[in-house]
């Protein structure tokens, strides 16, 4: 969703906004791996930390470093974008270093999505738009969506290596329920607001090319190969990203988006 709005924000400054995200993002998947260490080098030793292809001094500098660029290009963008971009990353760090590996840790994974809008619109323009507040809740549930399926994807490492996550509590069955009936909320309203405004063939294929996506990744939860699994979080992923886009484009299109 936020990669549609940065677009369509001026290269200049969807070029900062962009590098702005990226490189705090970057920041917040290097402190999760340094967090990780540990219980990676049980369950996923091939991974860069524990196999010794990055050392933790290098990891922990990839960090400061990406942090540190992603708050500059942010700040070079609009004030509004670093305000947003110092939340995103308090809210990253507090998944990587606080709530990860307890049962909570869906809830700043959530959070972290619902922020991608604000810090794009605001970031962009200095204005809130009317219909943000809905994209916004529609963002987080797509979050909390998305959440339970990186949980549910993790489930089997996360079992062997005594790490205690939403998955680990509720079971499998669970959660993958749990993952499907947000999944089925965020596509409901997604689509039936299209509907009522009208859909142009390119947001509608991408909407339906998303819900398709989406439900694929439901599938193949259900089978008992791990690696299977593993692809419900990445199909799940691209099928939000898909109907976010297409939705977007229908609001704005229908003049939705406007402050």
């Amino acid at each position: 969703m936020a990669i549609a709005l940065i677009a369509g924000a001026g290269v200049g400054l969807a070029l900062r906004l962009g590098m702005g995200m990226l490189c705090l993002q970057f920041a917040i998947g290097s402190a999760n791996d340094l967090a990780d260490a540990t219980t990676d080098a049980m369950a996923k030793p091939a991974k860069p930390i524990p196999s010794g292809l990055v050392s933790r001094k290098a990891a922990t500098a990839v960090v400061a470093i990406t942090a540190a660029l992603g708050l500059v290009w942010a700040a070079s963008a609009s004030t509004a974008a670093l305000v947003i971009g110092v939340v995103g990353l308090a809210d990253g760090l507090l998944y990587d270093l606080r709530l990860k590996g307890t049962a909570l840790a869906w809830v700043p994974f959530a959070a972290g999505v619902g922020l991608l809008p604000v810090y794009a619109w605001w970031g962009a323009t200095g204005i809130l738009p009317v219909a943000l507040p809905w994209v916004v809740a529609l963002a987080i549930a797509a979050g909390v969506a998305l959440a339970l399926a990186n949980a549910f994807s993790d489930l089997g490492s996360d079992r062997r290596s005594g790490v205690i996550t939403v998955a680990t509590v509720l079971g499998s069955g669970r959660t993958l329920a749990l993952n499907a009936a947000f999944l089925a909320v965020v596509d409901i309203v997604a689509i039936a607001t299209s509907l009522r405004i009208g859909m142009a063939p390119a947001p509608a294929a991408a909407e339906m090319g998303g819900l398709a996506l989406g439900w694929l990744g439901v599938s193949l939860g259900r089978l008992a190969s791990e690696r299977m699994q593993h692809l419900v979080w990445e199909f799940q992923a691209l099928g939000i990203v898909a109907l976010g886009a297409g939705w977007l484009a229908t609001l704005g299109s229908a003049g939705l988006l406007r402050p």
